[in-house]
């Protein structure tokens, strides 16, 4: 009966409508995919990433290219819940290649994504539903091994070569269980009963995994073929029954108010302001305001997801703080100061330097890292050389030895590291803040 309820929430929801709404500019529609999804894709890249800052990152994303991608979406070329995982792992792809090190290090102690017994235990009680002609029906026909395999491709995010090398089989014989696997749910889904050449190939790409010159193959595929694009999707739509298996996440409400910010305009229309209006009265209704709060639960919550607000806030908690330093300077008289801009969010103010006798770092937005990231400063001269000047303290302020200097001119960056920092002794993680050094005098 569970599943039953969860299979009704995905087959009952019209996912081509809200895109074609998306794709009209109706953010309601973009918050209601989001609403959707949100929980099991969030459980999906925890799965692989193991790292809920770079899930969380992957979601804010995928949910600002299909904002921005909604208009390309054409119904008759198939799924539209395909086509939104699609953006989905795509993104989820180039978390793992952009913060490659950073998860290295922080998933060196862990079981490596999604292999080994917990791959096996994805589709245990998989047969309390199976149905004649299901997908599920067919996956459990499959050897254990080119189950394990199917998951494990899925899931991994990485080639095959990897992922055999993970299941401790040679590469070969891996290859041999995809191709198994594929073929044999071709012959038994009618979805992809379709005559095509290379319908076991698309299903190969979209599993992911391959190499780039079999990848750009595919593509070029895609540019000349309208059904094996069609049928990309199919497929997409086909391995999301693996997703049953998983736990949703519930995304924290900070993530919806990063997502807004990544697609409203620079100055918030009054389209937005009535949006933001809209969201609160729909709060209401699902009760999230007890009768007799509503006023002041209702200013709160507009001013907690309204971008201007938290620019407003960052601006002014910079001032105070460059305003401390100039008001004290008997103590440490301050010749040079920075402010280090976020560069995922505009005009977001997240640390204040200043130096005198010391180096002084002071962050604006508090933030736990965790216990295998660091957080390290970086200096860029005038010249070009960069260098690292050091670790910092997420949370308070960071002082350095008067041997540490900055000077007008230079560029200053943040950027988030594996535990002890880079290990190549250049920035190799995402650069989170930065900002250029002034002389006060």
């Amino acid at each position: 009966m569970v599943q039953e309820k969860v299979q009704d929430k995905y087959t009952n929801f019209n996912y081509a409508k809200v895109l074609k709404a998306i794709a009209k500019g109706n953010k309601r529609a973009l918050q209601q995919l989001y609403e959707q999804e949100s929980s099991l894709m969030l459980g999906f890249g925890f799965k692989v990433l193991h790292q809920h800052n770079f899930a969380q990152e992957t979601l804010i994303d995928t949910f600002a290219l299909v904002w921005d991608n909604a208009k390309y979406f054409d119904e008759e070329q198939g799924s539209a819940r395909g086509w939104l995982y699609c953006i989905f792992r795509y993104r989820l792809n180039t978390t793992i290649k952009k913060h490659f090190d950073a998860l290295k290090e922080h998933n060196k102690d862990k079981h490596p994504f999604i292999v080994g017994d917990e791959c096996q235990n994805l589709h245990a009680g998989v047969h309390e539903f199976i149905e004649p002609g299901s997908f599920d029906k067919a996956f459990e026909d499959l050897p254990e091994e080119t189950q394990r395999v199917l998951l494990s491709m899925y899931f991994s995010g990485q080639s095959q070569a990897q992922t055999a090398t993970l299941l401790n089989l040679p590469l070969g014989r891996l290859k041999e269980n995809i191709q198994l696997g594929l073929r044999h749910l071709s012959q038994q889904r009618e979805v992809l009963n379709v005559q095509h050449d290379d319908i076991i190939t698309i299903g190969e790409f979209v599993l992911g995994g391959l190499t780039k010159e079999e990848n750009d193959k595919i593509v070029n595929l895609f540019a000349n073929d309208l059904t094996a694009e069609k049928l990309s999707l199919i497929w997409e739509e086909e391995f999301l029954h693996f997703l049953k298996q998983l736990s949703p996440d519930d995304a924290p409400e900070s993530v919806w108010v990063r997502i807004k910010q990544a697609i409203i305009p620079e100055q918030n229309s009054p389209v937005d302001e009535q949006e933001l209006a809209d969201e609160l009265a729909l709060s209401q209704a699902q009760g999230d305001n007890p009768e007799g709060k509503k006023s002041f639960a209702q200013k709160l919550k507009r001013y907690w997801i309204s971008r201007r607000f938290w620019r407003y806030l960052s601006a002014v908690l910079a001032a105070l703080l460059i305003a401390t330093i100039i008001l004290r300077p008997f103590e440490n008289p301050v010749r040079q100061v920075a402010v280090l801009y976020s560069s995922l969010q505009k005009n977001e103010v997240g640390f204040v330097v200043e130096q005198g006798n010391q180096l002084i770092l002071t962050p604006v937005i508090q933030q736990n890292m965790g216990d295998n990231l660091d957080l390290q400063l970086w200096q860029r001269e005038s010249t070009g050389l960069t260098r690292s000047l050091a670790l910092l303290k997420a949370t308070q302020s960071t002082e350095l030895s008067s041997g540490q200097r900055i000077r007008q001119g230079d560029t200053l960056f943040i950027s988030i590291e594996p535990k002890g920092g880079s290990q190549t002794g250049q920035i190799s993680g995402q650069i989170l803040y930065e900002g250029a050094v002034v002389n006060l005098k």
